[in-house]
């Protein structure tokens, strides 16, 4: 083993040893700003034993938390988790964690810290589903220093709980209310975007399949039956804001599943089908196809399985789920249809099936919902509705 050297610069002490050569090049390990010989050899000799259990470029027992999830997601999560998984990750550990606890060095953590973290978020009005997530994350990340890595003893993780489903958050959840679009409603916004509008066709799919933003730009024309009138929910198309690339994952929860449509949607279905089938033989050779590669991003440069989307423009470019910011600022300030989503569309679909009092379990898996306890709400509200409607004409019969 190469032995570490001090050397004093100016009023203070630098340490150094060899480290292993890249490309056949010596590297040394240097870092400096001890106060005496005796402090450097020390520190010296913990950061070349850490060296030499690890390999890796920075000290382990330095390296902030920040630094170490960085870390985690190059070294783990991208080999080992799906595309889906990490753009998940990656948005939690930006937005819930590391302005919390970021800064903190790693070997620093402690269960005060980190449920501290915990019980903060709650209180702001995080969703439970979202606190569990960010404590897995937590969980996942600080199990792995400890083995195979070797950073840290033990997880300080192990000692954390999420608040008691008794508990009341200070501030209440960051929900947005739903809002159910109206006959009216509807027919405005249709007539503001007619067929041939680049968001025609998604939004009929979540008005008339109740499918999810993701979904519905992700149908292709393999998912889609003509002879049995049915589509094929296998995807979603979701961005990726390091790589700044859209890919492909399965819908949310896993939620695989087969709907029937009305003949309606197929008719139109057809029409576009036709329309896309002619420009694709008018623009030839400049018609833009899309392809995903093995790790289901797309692509225009023929990497990977061809991929033909139902929603693409007249020369073939896909339109993305971004198109629906314009549309919805459209809904909201000029047709006055207030709290406007995309997700108005895939509620109202299933506050029509329950008013006309479909099946639960059937509208569970229409829907692709993770809890039946989420559809059961929906069937709670029609018959307060329903109930407000009877009290309403009790009153009238009576005046």
């Amino acid at each position: 083993m190469a032995k570490v050297t001090t050397r004093k610069k100016g009023s203070t002490w630098y340490y150094r040893f060899e480290a292993a050569k890249v490309n056949g090049k010596r590297q040394q390990v240097e870092h400096g700003g001890f106060r005496t010989k005796a402090e450097a050899e020390a520190a010296g000799a913990k950061a070349q034993n850490e060296y030499n259990q690890t390999g890796l470029h920075f000290v382990p027992s330095e390296i902030s938390v920040a630094d170490y999830l960085d870390y985690w997601m190059e070294h783990y999560c991208r080999v080992n988790l799906k595309s889906s998984s990490i753009a998940g990750y990656e948005k939690k550990i930006r937005l819930y964690i590391k302005p919390k606890i970021g800064n903190y060095k790693l070997k620093a953590l402690t269960p005060a810290a980190l449920q501290e973290l915990i019980n903060d978020r709650f209180n702001e009005g995080i969703s439970r589903a979202t606190l569990a997530n960010i404590k897995g994350i937590l969980s996942a990340s600080l199990r792995y220093a400890v083995e195979p890595l070797h950073f840290i003893q033990t997880s300080p993780m192990i000692y954390v709980n999420l608040p008691s489903t008794r508990a009341i958050p200070k501030n209440p959840p960051k929900t947005k209310p739903h809002i159910y679009l109206k006959q009216e409603w509807i027919n405005k916004i249709f007539q503001r975007f007619p067929e041939g509008a680049s968001t025609h066709i998604p939004m009929m799919f979540g008005y008339k399949g109740g499918m999810r933003l993701g979904e519905a730009f992700a149908v292709d024309w393999t998912s889609v039956d003509f002879e049995n009138n049915t589509i094929d929910i296998n995807k979603q198309v979701q961005w990726d804001a390091k790589k700044r690339q859209w890919f492909l994952g399965p819908p949310k929860y896993n939620s695989y599943r087969v709907i029937k449509v009305d003949s309606g949607l197929m008719a139109l279905l057809k029409r576009e089908k036709e329309r896309q089938d002619k420009a694709r033989e008018y623009y030839g050779e400049f018609y833009t196809n899309y392809f995903e590669d093995e790790h289901r991003y797309l692509n225009t440069e023929g990497i990977g399985t061809p991929v033909f989307f139902v929603n693409v423009r007249e020369n073939g470019t896909f339109i993305t789920p971004r198109t629906m910011l314009h549309a919805a600022e459209v809904i909201h300030y000029h047709l006055g249809v207030k709290g406007f989503d995309f997700h108005s569309f895939r509620y109202t679909h299933a506050t029509m099936l329950a008013e006309r009092q479909a099946p639960i379990k059937y509208v569970q898996k229409r829907l692709g919902h993770k809890n039946i306890q989420v559809t059961l709400e929906i069937y709670q509200q029609v018959s307060d509705t329903i109930r407000e409607q009877g009290d309403d004409l009790l009153d009238q019969l009576y005046r």
